[in-house]
């Protein structure tokens, strides 16, 4: 059985407010995408969400959102950076 629908005017209700919360969620994400070696350094072509990462303590900043790359320095007791595949 069908419930009916009702609507009822009353006076003075010319107005009516709501409020609605939307909260979404986005994890962080790092990933490398090529790694080539540099003299002294390694490039990483990386894509992103964030505005910046620590790798090491040292913080890198990126000027935008998405690919772009990223120059580490390199020495023998450097940290180094493998593509996820």
């Amino acid at each position: 059985m069908q419930m009916p629908c009702l609507a009822e005017a009353t006076m003075g209700a010319a107005s009516a407010s709501a409020r609605v919360t939307l909260r979404v969620i986005v994890p962080p994400v790092f990933r490398i995408l090529q790694v080539t070696p540099l003299p002294g350094a390694r490039a990483y072509r990386v894509w992103t969400n964030m505005a910046s990462v620590s790798l090491q303590g040292r913080l890198y900043r990126f000027e935008h959102v998405g690919e772009t790359t990223l120059v580490v320095p390199h020495s023998a007791n450097a940290l180094f950076i493998t593509p996820d595949i």
